[in-house]
Formats: structure tokens, C-alpha cells, sequence
């Protein structure tokens, strides 16, 4: 009974055909170095984290730094941000099911406050002119608790669908740099992408209605009281 989110589904679709190529289907054109132009770039040094040339490391800026081959450190990243993916999606799947839980309470509320309110209306309006006022304060105070609580579950499901464009968008963005065919390339973002695949997992997203948040019971009212009694009725708190 989710709502589909078609984004993150086309996204991992993508991904599913990206990852279903041969490797040797996917052309890989070789960056040279700036510092050396007849080297390619092929080792990745640790310290300094960048893609360089074995020249640099023998004779340049790198020769006391620890280097490793450029693919391996290709594929290790790739797989963190594959991890990372993997974990957005997931964490995707259970905002949506939030939001989807949310908009059914402002629903509900929004039923529940409409039934209470005809149910005042068809009592007071028995009692003619001298339950007028009242009633009009009755159903002001229903009013405007079905408003609180709906604006309050509307502003969460705002601040959810925030998250979850702005993490679909994160997803995205870190599938096309694992399509990048360009290991430097891909490096030199992928470091980036994963601090904010990070800090995107480690955003807070539990703030939900309490339970029976939704409910509009206690506008319930009992008519059967004496005229004299009429201008003090209230909503019944047990009702």
C-alpha cells in the first residue's frame, strides 16, 4: 500500500543495467599527467589522496608517499558508495512508509474533525437562537485543533519529503559516479559523495505523532441537560 517512489526505482534500475555490462564493454579513456604528459595516471597515492603517474612517485611529488594500484582503490570505493547506495534506498523505502502513514492521520483527523463538527451542528441546532453562540464556540475550538494538529503532521511531512528528495538526489548523483568510466575522475568526487552519504544517514528522522494523535473524540457533547444549564455546556473530557 506504499506510494511508488518512481525516482529511487529509475535510479536503481540503472544502476542494475550499469553494473549488468561487461567491464570490457565499458571504454575507459586513460587521464595523463599534468606533471609528466606522456604518463598515464595509474597509482592513487594514500597520503596526499589523489590519482598520480608512477613518475611522480619515483622522481615527483609523491616518491615518499604510500601508493597503491589505481583500480584497487577504484574498486574499494566503488563498493563503499554501492554500500552507501544500498543504505539510502533502504533508509528511502522507510520515509516513504512514514510520510504515506502520516497522510493517512491528517486524513483521518480531517474526518474525524468533520464528523465531530456536523454532530455539534445537528445538536445545537435543536436549541435555536439561544445556543447559537455557544455552538459557534464549540465548533471554533474544533476548528482550530484540527487545524494545530494537521498543520503539525503536515510540517513533518514536509521536513520528510525534504529528506527524502534531497537523499534521492544524494543516490543519484553517486550512481553517476560509479557510471564515471574515468577511475581518477570518479575518485576525485567519490570521497566527497561518500561523507554525504554519511552525513545523510546520520540525519534524525523519528519525530511522528504520538499515538492516537489523530483522534477528535473528546469534542464529544451530551445535549440532555436542563435550558437553565445550556450556557455553560462544554465538551465532555470522558465522551
Amino acid at each position: 500500500g506504499l506510494q511508488r517512489n518512481l525516482l529511487v526505482e529509475n535510479i536503481i534500475d540503472i544502476y542494475k543495467q550499469e553494473s549488468a555490462r561487461p567491464l570490457h564493454a565499458k571504454a575507459e579513456q586513460h587521464l595523463m599527467c599534468e606533471e609528466h604528459e606522456d604518463e598515464r595516471i595509474n597509482i592513487y597515492c594514500l597520503r596526499c589522496e589523489a590519482p598520480t603517474c608512477s613518475l611522480c612517485k619515483v622522481f615527483g611529488a609523491h616518491k615518499d608517499c604510500e601508493v597503491a594500484p589505481l583500480p584497487a582503490v577504484y574498486q574499494r570505493q566503488k563498493s563503499e558508495l554501492s554500500d552507501g547506495i544500498a543504505m539510502l534506498v533502504a533508509g528511502n523505502d522507510r520515509i516513504q512508509a512514514i510520510i504515506t502513514q502520516m497522510e493517512e492521520i491528517c486524513h483521518t483527523i480531517e474526518e474525524n474533525g468533520r464528523r465531530q463538527k456536523q454532530h455539534v451542528g445537528l445538536r445545537f441546532d435543536s436549541l435555536y437562537s439561544i445556543l447559537e453562540e455557544r455552538k459557534k464556540e464549540l465548533l471554533q475550538s474544533i476548528a482550530r485543533e484540527q487545524e494545530a494538529k494537521v498543520q503539525r503532521v503536515r510540517g513533518l511531512i514536509r521536513q520528510y519529503g525534504d529528506h527524502l528528495e534531497a537523499s534521492s538526489k544524494l543516490v543519484e548523483s553517486a550512481i553517476q559516479a560509479m557510471e564515471e568510466p574515468q577511475m581518477a575522475v570518479c575518485l576525485q568526487h567519490s570521497k566527497e559523495l561518500l561523507k554525504k552519504i554519511t552525513d545523510m544517514s546520520k540525519v534524525s528522522m523519528s519525530s511522528r505523532p504520538e499515538p492516537g494523535y489523530e483522534n477528535m473524540d473528546h469534542f464529544s457533547i451530551n445535549v440532555d441537560y436542563v435550558a437553565e444549564m445550556l450556557r455553560t455546556i462544554e465538551f465532555q473530557t470522558g465522551a
